[in-house]
């Protein structure tokens, strides 16, 4: 029985190579690489690199158009923004000023309306206070019978509590 697995296995091992080397083909077509030229390959300050070279020129020409333009583009940006931030500055003063001067009419009103006034000086009513002495006594005694005050135990609640 050995030997037939390990017939099985050496029989399985070549078909997997065969069979992965075939899937794994890749295509060796040439592409063609494009050459390009940049700055850093050059001699920074010789002046054939920028005066006599076409090319050059129209790269340099290239950055300069864009760099300008997104600094234009910014500078619009940055005016729209300081715009709006002063346009809403403007209108949180004039609220602080219109505040300020509501605040100070409204102090000055107040000043000529202002003396000092003493609850001392109010009369009340004498039936009013006799009315809130009546039930306020009568508050007092009706927690008595309910059992609130002198004891637990006495009072029309202790026997339910008794009961319970």
């Amino acid at each position: 029985m050995k030997v037939h697995y390990i017939n099985i296995l050496l029989l399985a091992l070549p078909l997997n190579i065969l069979v992965y080397n075939q899937w794994n083909h890749k295509s060796t077509t040439p592409h063609p690489t494009p050459s390009t030229r940049l700055l850093c390959e050059c001699e920074l300050y010789e002046p054939a690199n920028y005066d006599n070279d076409q090319e050059m020129k129209r790269v340099m020409e290239n950055f300069n158009r864009q760099t300008s333009q997104r600094f234009k583009e910014y500078d619009e940006r940055l005016q729209s923004k300081r715009k709006k931030c002063k346009e809403q500055c403007d209108k949180e003063i004039q609220k602080i000023i219109l505040k300020d001067k509501l605040e100070k009419e409204l102090m000055d009103k107040f000043a000529t309306l202002h003396t000092d006034i003493q609850s001392d000086a109010i009369p009340t009513c004498v039936c009013e206070k006799s009315l809130a002495d009546k039930v306020e006594k009568g508050c007092l005694r009706c927690t008595q019978n309910l059992g609130g005050i002198v004891a637990p135990s006495s009072g029309v609640l202790a026997g339910i509590g008794e009961a319970a």
